[in-house]
């Protein structure tokens, strides 16, 4: 098994304040863009890791699923994963896959879940993948075909109107995407060991963080729960025929939707993210950004 991707970007002076040996046990299992890397940056005291293992982990996911691993091969190679930095926090956007194993494999583990509505979380996602467009490795376009689908393109900022086309197939996908992971999630997550959050409660949640993993509230570092915004706007889900849109989300996402935020309108939702159809300001912030 090869190392890259061990890590990506430490948080200030973590390295500093990390304990030799690990404190405990700790996974976040959100979904990518609803706060992974705020996660890690919050235990930055601690030894805590964002994507560890990016691209090894998601092929062993891979390999799991066409059965290229057993089931026995893959819980060997995530006790492995686990025990080759002994992390206190593993804030990975693609523990979601695996939460099932992860809970049965570590009794003493604790789980976050953090959860983002799906129009935000979807929004945002397209914006990062369309902002790294031609920058990013091929086995991440691979990956990122996991949500998107068969219709996404690296390249598609440039080309707005072949974005354009392919966009209502793209937003399928993402809202299939994040319906049928949360619920994945919040199927298996272990009773008296996990804590649910809102990606906008974040700030106000690190005293519940904190007693969840039995550390003082202070050791934690709030100051850095919003790392990781990113550059530049698309407004994809402008481009595309609010009907579309509505009736994806009714398909896919409502019931969850009503769970996770009962407080949330299907109407306040679309008018934060959406137009009537594909409108001048989606436009003008593609062409901005080319």
């Amino acid at each position: 098994m090869t190392l890259t991707a061990v890590a990506d970007e430490e948080t200030p002076d973590s390295a500093v304040h990390r304990p030799a040996t690990r404190s405990f046990r700790a996974y976040n299992v959100g979904l990518a863009k609803t706060g992974t890397r705020s996660m890690a940056g919050i235990f930055g005291r601690y030894r805590s890791l964002h994507e560890l293992l990016f691209p090894e982990t998601v092929q062993a996911v891979a390999d799991r699923r066409s059965g290229a691993l057993s089931e026995q091969q893959f819980r060997a190679f995530i006790r492995w994963r686990d025990g080759l930095t002994q992390l206190d926090m593993d804030s990975s956007s693609f523990n979601c896959y695996y939460v099932d194993v992860l809970a049965e494999e570590f009794p003493d583990a604790r789980f976050v879940f953090v959860v983002r509505d799906c129009f935000s979380w979807l929004d945002s996602f397209m914006n990062m993948v369309l902002h790294i467009g031609g920058a990013m490795d091929s086995w991440m376009v691979s990956y990122i075909g996991w949500f998107l689908g068969p219709g996404y393109l690296p390249d598609l900022a440039d080309h707005e109107e072949e974005l354009g086309r392919r966009l209502p197939d793209m937003i399928d996908h993402g809202l299939r995407y994040w319906a049928d992971h949360n619920r994945f999630v919040l199927q298996h997550l272990p009773a008296g060991r996990s804590l649910i959050l809102r990606t906008d409660d974040f700030s106000r949640s690190i005293p519940e963080v904190a007693r969840l993993v039995g550390v003082p509230p202070e050791t934690l570092t709030p100051n850095l729960s919003h790392l990781n915004q990113a550059d530049g706007k698309y407004h994809c889900l402008q481009m595309v025929d609010r009907s579309v849109v509505r009736e994806t989300y009714e398909r896919y996402c409502v019931e969850l939707m009503r769970e996770l935020f009962p407080a949330a309108s299907l109407e306040s939702l679309l008018a934060r993210h959406c137009a009537a159809g594909p409108t001048r300001e989606g436009s003008a912030a593609l062409g901005q950004a080319q």
